[in-house]
């Protein structure tokens, strides 16, 4: 695979960790774009493909710019969605989107939609999906939570309405979310399908960022040369499926 140069916008604990992957990949960074050193449309332009794992007001003003210098964009920034402005950039680029970039929780949301389509109400099963990650994450639900629920509902035989914050009394086809934020757990997800007669649990741990940086970096390596809008709980697959063949 040809060595690309990168353009990380926001450089905390994700970016270093993008960094390290990209670099152990055989790419290089020429851009690291901070609150203290904004983007800019020149330094872009010496780039092949950016990351963008910065703040949600931030990701507006760099989709126009990485559309300006026209080189693809990977968005992994949550709290953040303009449907229309991604649509027309993305006339111009290829962007992938994605609240989560680890290959295993594509893998979950995959268990999860086959959950939802056998563990119905009918059987007498109540979905929930309870997030912890650490304490200085921003937004609650997380965008994993919020994706894991959605697969719930679409892949659902009968409409099921989500609670992201529930109160007494639960409806029994409702898919519930709780969150919860401590010290530095880098993420934990666990699906829970109860009933008189059982419980399943699905469970994904992240043991560090390492795995959501090379999901990231392979969405990088994959958009290069593509134009359109992916997303990467859809692609993700497809992404491993050509990383495989290089």
């Amino acid at each position: 695979m040809k060595p690309l140069r990168m353009a990380l916008l926001g450089y905390g604990r994700m970016g270093t960790a993008i960094e390290t992957v990209a670099i152990e990949r055989g790419h290089a960074v020429v851009s690291r774009a901070t609150s203290a050193e904004p983007a800019t449309l020149d330094r872009l332009r010496s780039a092949d493909v950016a990351l963008d794992f910065s703040r949600a007001e931030c990701v507006a003003a760099h989709l126009r710019l990485c559309a300006e210098a026209e080189i693809p964009l990977v968005i992994g920034t949550t709290g953040w969605r303009d449907e229309a402005m991604l649509e027309r950039a993305a006339e111009r680029i290829g962007i992938v989107v994605g609240a989560n970039f680890s290959i295993g929780v594509a893998i979950v949301a995959r268990l999860a939609a086959v959950l939802a389509e056998h563990a119905t109400p009918a059987l007498g099963y109540q979905l929930h999906l309870h997030e912890v990650h650490h304490r200085a994450k921003r937004d609650a639900p997380s965008g994993t939570a919020l994706l894991l629920t959605r697969t719930l509902a679409e892949h659902s035989p009968v409409p099921r309405p989500i609670a992201t914050e529930p109160t007494p009394p639960i409806q029994p086809d409702a898919i519930t979310i709780s969150s919860a934020r401590v010290g530095t757990i880098a993420g934990i997800h666990t699906i829970t399908a109860d009933s008189e007669a059982d419980t399943i649990e699905i469970v994904h741990t992240a043991k560090s960022r390492r795995g959501f940086a090379l999901g990231a970096v392979l969405a990088a390596e994959w958009i290069v040369g593509r134009r359109g809008l992916y997303r990467f709980a859809d692609c993700a697959f497809e992404i491993v499926a050509a990383t495989s063949q290089r």
